[in-house]
């Protein structure tokens, strides 16, 4: 079974009617993957509550205290953006913190099994630096918990990015 970490909270993430990363982006991927001929070998899964999560510790991996904050802070005035083609609504922080913990589901699935796992999420995570989003992203998705489990020797990575989407390669060290 492959497992596919997704949630409807993903939809929530609200970019505007003419953005191209949008709700349906994601929509038509779960539709094909629901459609496919392998559909019965997926195994659908939620991801892991961020209440559930220590998720400062793990965002400060990746970005600042401040940019934290900031992101917060947009979403909770009502929204904005963080540069010119990376808007934050109303549930964007809340629905990024829960891409966060899918992601960190997604790792932690292959690091268990040593077989591949796909995170349906968004709004997307591999472009955000350390203080600031850019490229659509608000957080770096997967680099707190991959920049932690590197450092304590446990894997080694290899991202490689194609077009809109990223794929980590996750191997165990000897």
């Amino acid at each position: 079974m492959l497992p596919v970490i997704y949630s409807d909270e993903f939809l929530d993430h609200k970019t505007g009617s003419f953005h191209p990363e949008k709700p349906e982006r994601l929509l038509a991927i779960a539709t094909a993957l629901k459609q496919a001929a392998f559909a019965q070998h997926i195994e659908w899964r939620l991801p892991t509550p961020p209440q559930k999560r220590h998720m400062m510790s793990v965002l400060e991996q990746a970005h600042t205290q401040r940019y934290i904050k900031k992101v917060q802070e947009i979403a909770l005035a009502g929204g904005g953006y963080l540069d010119g083609d990376t808007p934050v609504s109303v549930r964007s922080y809340d629905v990024a913190l829960l891409a966060v913990s899918a992601w960190l589901d997604g790792v932690d699935a292959v690091l268990t099994t040593d077989k591949p796992a796909f995170v349906l999420a968004r709004p997307p995570g591999h472009h955000a630096e350390s203080n600031m989003g850019m490229g659509f992203c608000l957080f770096s998705n997967a680099r707190s918990r991959l920049s932690m489990l590197y450092n304590y020797r446990r894997l080694t990575v290899s991202p490689s990015l194609t077009g809109t989407y990223i794929t980590v390669m996750v191997r165990r060290q000897s």
